[in-house]
């Protein structure tokens, strides 16, 4: 199928890795400009990206404000953005009475205020254009509450809730500009496969018994009980940035396998 991307400037914040780098590589298989992002040197992503199409590198930490404002600056020097996908996040599994304030303000201030400043840069461009889209890859976690991460799925809700205000504000434009969010489940990044591999290892097991077991254990109610793949995730997310998509605005795409048990 032909997503109507080819030449579209996307933006992925975010996407040195994990489900990030997985949809720039989506992204450029549809013929569409990528930036992506990241606080390290991205010298060796980029040379690896390019073997697929246009990729740029804007390097900063979104959860500082000088840095966000820089990186805004960067974008624009490129080119009008088309897609913006907010996918920068932390998490970090914490009993809730041990979280410090400190703790809380950097989950808001990566999480939360990274979206809300490219967001606010972006979105009035868009509105004054005839196509925009905004992903906020949200989680789960934003509607479950889980209790060994609430700081976390706190903000994992409050995206949900930007996504959908911002896309109440697209009422009535007459453009082709959405806002959605995508709510991954477990997914087998860089970080849970070396954790999957050595969690096996240490109890003697393969791969495959341990995900089975843990998966029992802890996420009985997945439908597919196993971790999902980043271009999974990816393949949702380049559909929902695509014009053929635009009758999907303001809502929360679930793609987290099932787990959560209700048909809305």
């Amino acid at each position: 199928m032909n997503l109507q991307l080819n030449n579209k400037l996307v933006f992925i914040s975010g996407s040195s890795m994990g489900i990030g780098r997985a949809i720039a590589e989506a992204m450029l298989a549809e013929g569409a400009r990528v930036i992506v992002n990241g606080r390290r040197d991205m010298t060796n992503l980029l040379a690896e990206l390019s073997r697929l199409g246009t990729v740029h590198g804007v390097q900063g930490d979104l959860s500082d404000p000088a840095q966000a404002t820089k990186i805004c600056s960067d974008i624009d020097a490129i080119g009008d953005l088309d897609v913006l996908v907010n996918n920068v996040g932390i998490f970090n599994p914490r009993p809730f009475a041990d979280i410090e304030d400190i703790e809380w303000q950097s989950m808001f201030d990566a999480n939360i205020m990274s979206t809300v400043r490219l967001c606010r840069h972006f979105f009035p461009a868009m509105l004054n254009r005839d196509f925009g889209r905004i992903i906020n890859i949200s989680s789960e976690a934003g509607m479950r509450g889980l209790e060994s991460m609430v700081h976390y799925s706190m903000t994992k809700g409050a995206q949900i809730v930007i996504g959908r205000g911002l896309a109440n504000l697209t009422k009535g434009s007459g453009k082709d500009i959405t806002v959605n969010s995508v709510l991954p489940g477990p997914t087998l990044t860089e970080g849970v496969e070396k954790w999957l591999k050595e969690s096996a290892s240490v109890e003697d097991k393969t791969e495959a018994q341990f995900v089975s077991e843990f998966f029992q254990a802890t996420e009985p109610t997945s439908l597919l009980q196993r971790f999902i793949r980043p271009e999974e995730i990816a393949n949702i997310v380049t559909f929902l940035a695509s014009p053929l998509a635009s009758a999907i605005n303001g809502a929360s795409v679930r793609a987290e396998g099932g787990l959560i048990k209700s048909i809305g």
